[in-house]
């Protein structure tokens, strides 16, 4: 099925003899197909029939949901519906502008994009449907416009195209974005580089008169002294590979394009006295925690002290030092109460990316300090690396530094559409290869293998163990204190090997190493409620959980969690937060099978079915008995019970 919304929108059959026109049925396939692939009925209820009361929202839901599943077979293979939440399996549908963009990176301009004024008005006339809708197609409209200006861009800078075609790329980003000044030089660039001066100076009168027109402004300098550079036959006609700045060339080459980080002191306000050593306790635990992620790279406290006094602090620390990232902050003292205020900004957009306040008794400083720092960093990083995306997207994935391939490769990762992953692993291998003392993108790789085991994929399990086994060891090679890369392997060595032991130990070196950090939490959890530590189990899943709000893998924290539960009989719970992790992502069949189970044994059938239906659609082969036998529940009646509850739910033996 392909989702058209270039010109008019409609969803129609690759092989033909279908067409669905119907607004509200388009925007709610639309809505799962380009902004999330599972959505809660009371969101898609109030997202497309927000007008109409609340019971009749719901009861229209229901009907378009029906109609889409009997009106073509792929759409019914396609929509997976519980009574909580709607799925889309994206393999069943694709959007036309994810066409577009794959013949833009083989070097072909599809007549579509050829005029700008098609992708701006994508979804024309949807805004009717209501004002949220309406919220949503504007962004929407602005993401997808970005993307292909972005391909069409990269295109255009490619010296391995004619310059012929380069040419109508830039023409056809400046037809997207016509006061772009960017795409204005490079089309005047890529004119002259082909001889025609008259029509490079053509284009610069024609976005001269759009700025002044519009604007009321001249273009910049930089513009205008190229337009004298062509008048007189000197202009260099070369230009950088991608929009995007190079990294500054004074970071250092094994940083492999991590951003780098500075702390300013805690500034004390207020008029009661704050003691110097609480807030540089704060920044020193703040440090340290963050350092022992591995993902970013910190600028040590004392070097830029004698700075932290001075009004321009920031842009001394992005020239000198190419800091783009800094958390600040104040500390206020009430009585017996102090509030922190701590921040992440972005150095050169001068965005606050991430703010919260803290409150602390005065007794409860000596350990809420620590706890404090860990919340911190486990807030700021999501936000940082949402941040480095966004500039990852503005370049060729040819050009991008190992940080920004691992995180463009992650994105892809969390999909959990087959065709992404796949992807996202072929990208995550080059990057290994042309980087392999970057640990960060061997942890990840060796995730993706684990994922790919879990999801039912692998032809080769054995293979892709091995493969993770080699990952991770090859990480700690490189970063020995990498709590993640510690705690990665302790659970495969417990879960798949069955080697106790060493995992244990691999275990407590990782805590050790990062005991505040989410993820190597998360993975010293599963092998304690396999193991008859069920209740240590919950209590560490859950400290992890409350660490996490803001990671795009919080569907994994809510199914380990939801593991605990389950084998600690507190099934409610475990059917509550599987579901959740379901809202998250409805395409991890790990968690399907425990929330199935789950909701089996306290008699929510209804709902036990459709989980179970939703796994066999991603994993047809299924078979309960190849997984009890495989199972790392220690106990051999929890692995029976687990088979017995997903029978019940429906799945084949």
């Amino acid at each position: 099925m392909i989702l058209r919304v270039l010109k008019d929108t409609w969803i129609e059959s690759a092989q033909g003899g279908l067409r669905i026109t119907a607004r509200k049925k388009v925007a709610l396939l639309a809505y799962l197909a380009l902004d999330r692939h599972s959505a809660p009925r009371d969101l898609l209820a109030g997202l497309i029939w927000g007008n109409v009361p609340d019971t009749k929202a719901r009861a229209s839901l229901r009907q378009a949901l029906s109609d889409l599943r009997s009106a073509h077979p792929a759409l019914k293979q396609a929509l997976v519906i519980d009574r909580a939440t709607v799925a889309l399996n994206p393999e069943y549908l694709t959007v036309e502008t994810d066409l577009n963009l794959d013949d833009v990176k083989e070097g072909l301009l599809p007549a579509a994009l050829s005029g700008g004024e098609t992708v701006n008005d994508i979804f024309y006339g949807f805004e009717s449907i209501g004002d949220r809708f309406a919220d949503w197609v504007r962004d929407t409209r602005k993401t997808c416009s970005d993307r292909i200006l972005t391909a069409m861009t990269n295109a255009a800078s490619r010296t391995d195209l004619p310059a012929s075609s380069r040419m109508k790329f830039a023409e056809a980003a400046l037809s997207l974005d016509p006061l772009g000044e960017i795409y204005c030089r490079y089309a005047m660039r890529l004119a002259t580089d082909l001889g025609d001066v008259g029509k490079a100076l053509q284009i610069y009168a024609a976005f001269y008169s759009r700025m002044e027109a519009e604007l009321d402004m001249e273009p910049s300098y930089e513009t205008q002294d190229l337009a004298v550079e062509i008048k007189l036959g000197s202009a260099d006609t070369s230009f950088a590979p991608s929009v995007a700045a190079v990294p500054n060339a004074t970071v250092a080459p094994r940083n492999h394009g991590r951003p780098i980080l500075a702390l300013l002191p805690m500034q004390a306000i207020g008029p009661e006295p704050i003691d110097e050593f609480l807030a540089e306790m704060l920044i020193d635990n703040l440090v340290m925690r963050i350092t022992r992620t591995r993902d970013i790279s910190v600028i040590s406290r004392v070097s830029i002290r004698h700075l932290t006094d001075r009004p321009d602090v920031a842009k001394i620390l992005q020239r000198e030092l190419s800091v783009r990232y800094i958390i600040s902050g104040h500390i206020r003292r009430e009585g017996d109460a102090y509030f922190l205020d701590v921040e992440l900004s972005k150095i050169d957009e001068g965005l606050i990316l991430w703010v919260e306040r803290y409150e602390v008794l005065a007794h409860e400083l000596q350990d809420a300090q620590s706890r404090i720092a860990d919340e911190v960093v486990n807030r700021i990083l999501p936000n940082l690396h949402l941040a480095e995306l966004s500039d990852a997207h503005l370049i060729d994935f040819g050009h991008l530094n190992a940080y920004q391939q691992l995180l463009r490769a992650q994105e892809l990762v969390y999909t959990l559409s087959r065709p992404k992953f796949e992807e996202a692993g072929t990208r995550l291998k080059q990057t290994v290869a042309a980087w392999p003392d970057f640990a960060p993108a061997q942890v990840v790789l060796a995730d993706w293998h684990s994922l790919r085991v879990g999801q039912g994929w692998s032809h080769e399990p054995a293979d892709d163990f091995a493969q993770l086994k080699i990952s991770l060891e090859g990480a700690l090679q490189h970063e020995r204190r990498n709590g993640r890369a510690l705690a990665m392997l302790g659970h495969n060595k417990a879960i798949f090997a069955r080697r106790y032991t060493e995992a244990n130990l691999l275990f407590e070196e990782a805590l050790l190493t990062a005991p505040g950090d989410a993820e190597t939490l998360l993975w010293t959890g599963p092998n304690l409620a396999f193991s008859g530590q069920e209740q240590e189990a919950i209590s560490r899943l859950e400290h992890a959980r409350t660490l996490n709000l803001e990671n795009p893998l919080g569907f994994r924290y809510d199914h380990f969690l939801a593991t605990a539960y389950f084998a600690a009989g507190q099934m409610e719970k475990a059917a509550q937060t599987g579901l959740a992790s379901v809202v998250r992502n409805g395409l991890y069949t790990s968690n399907l099978r425990v929330t199935a189970a789950a909701c089996a044994a306290i008699g929510q059938h209804e709902t036990a079915q459709e989980m179970a239906a939703r796994v066999m659609v991603l994993e047809p082969e299924f078979h309960i008995s190849k997984l009890v036998a495989s199972h790392p529940f220690r106990d051999p009646a929890k692995r029976a019970l687990y088979g017995e509850f997903l029978a019940a739910a429906g799945l084949p033996n």
